[in-house]
């Protein structure tokens, strides 16, 4: 027969069975519906209804429109920069522009006056020969002509009887300077001058300087060549030459 003792060995025993029973009845938050922390991913068990839903989708049209809102913001930004810098761009390059066509137009100028320069020192200078290749000059001047097709000047015109010799002067003369005289300039003059059809013509050029070759070419093709040398003018030919008439 138990008695008293074992009776309550029995009731220990069968009280350890379900607490431990109960222990291993719960793996997780034993109330999982009871969430309080609302920076916590983990969501209400149960299904979605039309409230939630709604709710859920007000909060990402919000979310939506003030990311719509910032990216509007940025681009107006950015395009007020950007026509900032066109204007900025564009201010700079009419700058440069101008200053560009300043300085074409005084290199221009300076050009010209140098050229002017050349001119008038040549002519004032062969004002004082008194023969040039056989010709005995009479005066000295400059002719310019133009027709619809036509229009040449000739910077020194020495002027004897029945004969001139018209000279191109240039300050640096070049191999292109004398090509162009003798094969178009000088061709055109009794053209544009009738007058002086009957005339001998004979070409020449000058230069306060003059490349070698250009001094060369010039002789080569029958034409004076005249320079500066010192405080005077000298003609280049050599000895025994004689001009062709144009």
């Amino acid at each position: 027969m138990a008695t008293d003792k074992d009776k309550n060995k029995d009731k220990n025993k069968s009280k350890d069975k379900d607490n431990a029973k109960d222990k291993g009845r719960y793996t997780c938050d034993p109330d999982p519906g009871n969430v309080n922390d609302s920076g916590s991913v983990y969501q209400p068990q149960g299904p979605p209804t039309f409230e939630k839903v709604w709710l859920m989708f007000q909060a990402s049209d919000k979310k939506w429109q003030e990311t719509e809102r910032f990216l509007k913001e940025k681009s107006l930004e950015t395009e007020r920069l950007m026509k900032e810098q066109s204007r900025e761009t564009d201010k700079r390059f009419k700058e440069t522009e101008r200053l560009v066509r300043n300085l074409s137009q005084n290199i221009g100028g300076l050009n010209n006056t140098v050229g002017e320069v050349a001119e008038e020192y040549f002519l004032r200078a062969l004002e004082k020969f008194a023969e040039v290749a056989g010709v005995k000059i009479q005066r000295v001047g400059k002719l310019y002509g133009q027709t619809k097709e036509l229009q040449r000047e000739y910077d020194v015109v020495l002027f004897g009887q029945n004969a001139l010799i018209a000279v191109e002067v240039k300050h640096k003369l070049e191999e292109k300077d004398v090509i162009t005289y003798c094969e178009k300039s000088l061709p055109a003059l009794k053209q544009l001058f009738p007058e002086y059809a009957a005339y001998k013509v004979i070409g020449g050029v000058a230069g306060m300087t003059a490349r070698k070759g250009a001094v060369k070419l010039a002789i080569e093709k029958g034409l004076l060549v005249f320079t500066q040398s010192g405080q005077k003018v000298v003609q280049l030919n050599p000895e025994g030459f004689k001009p062709r008439e144009f």
